[in-house]
C-alpha cells in the first residue's frame, strides 16, 4: 500500500499566494510592456543594430521581444489558476479521508 500524507488546511492557506504571484508578475509585465513601449524601435538602422535584431527582434518571432512577453503573460496566468487547482486538490484529499474514516468511526461505535 502506498503512503499519502497531505494537510488540507495548509494547502488552502497557501493557495491564495499564487493568485498574488500572479499579480505581481502581471504587474511586472505591465512596468516592462510601458518601459518596452516608450523606447520604441531600440536596436538601431545601423549594421550592428540590423544585426543584433536579427537574433532579438522586436516582434512576436522566436526569441522576439513579443514572444517574452506572451509567455510572461502564460506564467501569469498559470500562476493565477494554480492556487484553485491546490485548493480543489485540498478538498479532495479532505472529503477521500472523511469517506475512508466515517466506515471506521461507524464500526467503533458498533463496539
Amino acid at each position: 500500500m502506498t503512503k499519502l500524507w497531505s494537510d488540507p488546511e495548509r494547502l488552502h492557506a497557501v493557495a491564495p499566494r499564487f493568485e498574488q504571484l500572479g499579480e505581481e508578475v502581471n504587474a511586472a509585465l505591465e512596468t516592462l510592456k510601458s518601459g518596452i513601449g516608450a523606447e520604441g524601435h531600440c536596436w538601431g538602422g545601423d549594421a550592428p543594430g540590423k544585426s543584433f535584431e536579427a537574433e532579438y527582434p522586436q516582434t512576436d518571432a522566436d526569441g522576439g521581444v513579443g514572444q517574452a512577453l506572451s509567455r510572461l503573460n502564460q506564467l501569469m496566468t498559470l500562476l493565477k489558476g494554480t492556487g484553485d487547482r491546490v485548493s480543489t486538490v485540498a478538498t479532495g484529499l479532505r472529503t477521500q479521508d472523511k469517506a475512508n474514516a466515517d466506515p471506521l468511526i461507524a464500526k467503533q461505535n458498533e463496539v
